[in-house]
């Protein structure tokens, strides 16, 4: 008899640690913490563009904030300028982030480093417009930050030998922007194997165990998946399979509800336009293990 009921105590308190583990406020799982809160969660919060609401867009000053408040990483665009020298700049023209004018490639590099950054409202600032080894020379010295790369119009071998001059292949995460450039993916690979690739699945998301099979592939060491196209069975299969999931949130509308679904269909880093915001709900970068 007393055995009989303490084996029904048993099963009682572990039915309620079940449910209490499942329940959270929008029906995806956590632990908690040991004072009753949640624990915080080891995803990767990466800032699109740098703190481009807060300032300039792609600048130094704002990779170096996100460093300091512990995001995880930081995405930037790469371009080219005439005389073939790498600069990070998000459009084809000059107008709208700085003071300049006409294209990025048709304009030297010399004249490009005298131009002015803009403000997020449109005004000059005083810092000029970064290069491509002035962004690693930061990055470099700490190694829990990352560096997402947008080829928008570079040699993006040349682009990986200077990553591998400096050492920093962990760090770094090149976006291939379409899985059917598989050129781009093997070149890279081939250079060197440590490189890290990430690939955007685009639309092929809807088509169940497609990019999966793009992942072993191309070697992709990360799958981004946009919003617009997340699959309606989340991405768990690839984690088990060890192909971490970025996904990429647009805007500020109702972040924290869409983070949290993210987190729930299994992504394993956002990036987004107000990583600040969400910061509270993860462990810091230098708190992470990569």
């Amino acid at each position: 008899m007393i055995q009989s009921r303490i084996f029904r105590i048993r099963s009682l308190a572990v039915f309620v640690l079940i449910v209490i583990v499942m329940i959270t406020l929008d029906g995806s799982p956590f632990v908690f913490a040991a004072e009753g809160e949640p624990a915080l969660l080891d995803l990767k919060l990466i800032s699109h563009r740098g703190l481009h609401e807060n300032f300039p867009e792609n600048a130094i000053s704002s990779i170096q904030s996100l460093i300091q408040k512990g995001i995880h990483g930081v995405e930037v665009d790469l371009r080219t300028t005439k005389d073939g020298h790498i600069v990070l700049m998000h459009d084809e023209r000059l107008e709208r982030t700085t003071t300049g004018k006409g294209r990025v490639d048709e304009t030297l590099w010399k004249e490009i480093r005298d131009l002015k950054l803009k403000s997020p409202d449109g005004s000059p600032t005083s810092e000029s417009v970064p290069d491509f080894k002035t962004a690693l020379q930061v990055i470099k010295g700490h190694p829990h930050f990352g560096l997402a790369l947008d080829l928008k119009a570079v040699n993006a071998v040349e682009v990986a030998r200077l990553v591998i001059a400096q050492g920093m292949q962990p760090q770094v995460l090149f976006s291939i922007a379409d899985p059917m450039n598989t050129q781009l993916a093997k070149s890279l690979k081939r250079l060197d194997s440590k490189l890290r690739i990430s690939v955007n699945m685009l639309t092929w998301w809807k088509i169940e165990d497609v990019p999966l099979f793009a992942a072993r592939a191309l070697d992709a060491d990360t799958l981004f998946a946009s919003e617009w196209f997340f699959p309606k069975r989340g991405f768990e299969a690839l984690a088990q399979e060890g192909v971490p999931v970025m996904v990429y949130l647009w805007g500020r509308h109702d972040l924290e509800k869409r983070f949290r679904q993210a987190v729930k269909l299994g992504a394993k880093g956002v990036s987004c336009d107000d990583p600040l915001s969400l910061l509270p709900l993860v462990r810091p970068a230098s708190h992470q293990i990569r």
